[in-house]
């Protein structure tokens, strides 16, 4: 009698919700269980990383010398990352002149943090696994939110540990009382924009099964982002909202057509009624720019920007070297800290930034057509969310960097991985159907 020994625990499904919970509660470990200078938060999530890049060659290694046989789509972005990386890398060792340590975290930041892209299509290949995933993501993110209501309620009495991330301080407004909850997974536009990403994935569930409790988690999590007062994500509500609404329920008939111009139009006429009603709260002048706060944030993200651009007129090419102008560069140095895409043309130079853009594109676009095409559930869902979040991202990354923030830009790439690996699974079974 053959014994045949089948693993109970998938080690890449355990290393993805490693990756996960890790990411969320990075900010946690970072301040209450790091007694030395070194950042344990990161360390884990980057160790988590290093497991899976190591996981993900072994297994490319195994295929190969198996003669296993790999999708032609996950092919196809496996290339255009290994080929990012390879000129990205000889930008670091042949043209960047700025600091070593710059350039290496850099490569993570921009292209290490996106390994979820060739990993889950490659080794998630149940169903199962990925909507655990995401319920996993889901419920831990709701977690943050209430506890980011614990922040602001509580503010004044809380230490700065329980406000902030280790080494920064709180956020705040001029003359006011008001403290930004951050949930300590970055900066308050960074968990704002990441409670956008929650609700984009609650909406699509919504929309697909009309669970009333799915509705109240999207108003915990519309409660919990006007309380940071971000602009950019509560006209990201809109705009996410209104495409995932726009691809699920439209046919793009002129009937369609008008009545989608009618209710945006409707919309905008309340909201403008109710702005004008309630003009001088702070969240109004907030809104339209009027409180104070506003007005220098503004005056800086211009000033930056105009710097940024007089600067990549002269170095176009070459640009100010990999990781100089992100999250790991110098703050003292910086052209810009607010637009992710002038960082990413000013890191990479006008090509190499183009090809970056290229591929961001390919990946949205490869979503839509993912969306048109299926009748599987998940995957309609995974796409839709993918494509509220992506527009929001897109737009915003003009005047923010929320994009390029170490929690939503791993998310953003483990988002696009689902949905590589369920569209791959479904091909899978209408091929073993059809085979039959």
């Amino acid at each position: 009698m053959k014994i045949t020994f089948t693993p109970k625990v998938s080690l890449s499904y355990t290393l993805l919700v490693s990756l996960i919970l890790t990411l969320l509660f990075s900010g946690f470990v970072t301040n209450f269980i790091s007694f030395t200078t070194v950042n344990l938060g990161t360390a884990l999530v980057d160790l988590v990383v290093f497991l899976i890049m190591i996981h993900t060659l072994l297994t490319l290694a195994f295929f190969y010398l198996s003669g296993k046989k790999i999708d032609k789509e996950y092919v196809i972005f496996a290339a255009f990352l290994l080929l990012l990386l390879i000129l990205t890398l000889s930008k670091i060792f042949f043209i960047d002149e700025n600091p070593v340590r710059e350039r290496v975290l850099g490569l993570r930041n921009n292209l290490i943090y996106c390994l979820p892209v060739v990993y889950i299509p490659l080794l998630l290949q149940k169903e199962k696994h990925i909507a655990k995933s995401i319920q996993i993501l889901l419920t831990a993110g709701l977690v943050l939110c209430v506890f980011a209501v614990f922040q602001y309620t509580f503010a004044s009495r809380l230490p700065l540990s329980f406000l902030a991330l280790r080494g920064e301080g709180t956020f705040h407004f001029y003359e006011q009382e008001i403290t930004r909850p951050t949930a300590l997974i970055g900066n308050t536009i960074i968990f704002a924009s990441f409670t956008l990403l929650l609700s984009s994935l609650f909406f699509t569930k919504y929309i697909t099964y009309r669970k009333k409790l799915y509705l109240i988690f999207m108003a915990l999590i519309l409660m919990v982002n006007v309380m940071t007062f971000t602009r950019a994500t509560l006209v990201g509500f809109v705009l996410s909202g209104g495409i995932i609404l726009a691809l699920y329920y439209g046919r793009f008939t002129l009937l369609y057509t008008i009545k989608l111009l009618v209710v945006l139009t409707t919309f905008l006429s309340v909201m403008l009624l109710v702005g004008y009603h309630y003009k001088d709260t702070f969240l109004v002048r907030r809104m339209t720019g009027r409180e104070m706060s506003t007005i220098s944030s503004n005056e800086g993200h211009f000033s930056m920007i105009d710097n940024a651009v007089a600067y990549l007129k002269e170095h176009y090419l070459a640009g100010s070297g990999i990781g100089s102008q992100g999250p790991s560069g110098d703050p003292e140095k910086v052209l810009i800290t607010d637009g992710y895409w002038f960082q990413l043309f000013l890191e990479n130079g006008a090509i190499l930034g183009l090809l970056y853009l290229a591929f961001y594109l390919l990946c949205f676009f490869y979503a839509l057509q993912a969306f048109l095409k299926t009748d599987n559930i998940l995957l309609k869902q995974l796409c839709l969310a993918f494509l509220g979040i992506s527009a929001y991202y897109y737009g915003a990354s003009f005047i923010n960097s929320a994009f390029i923030g170490r929690v939503n830009f791993i998310l953003y790439w483990m988002l696009f991985g689902f949905i590589m690996a369920q569209r791959l699974i479904t091909k899978k079974q209408a091929h073993a159907v059809s085979g039959d």
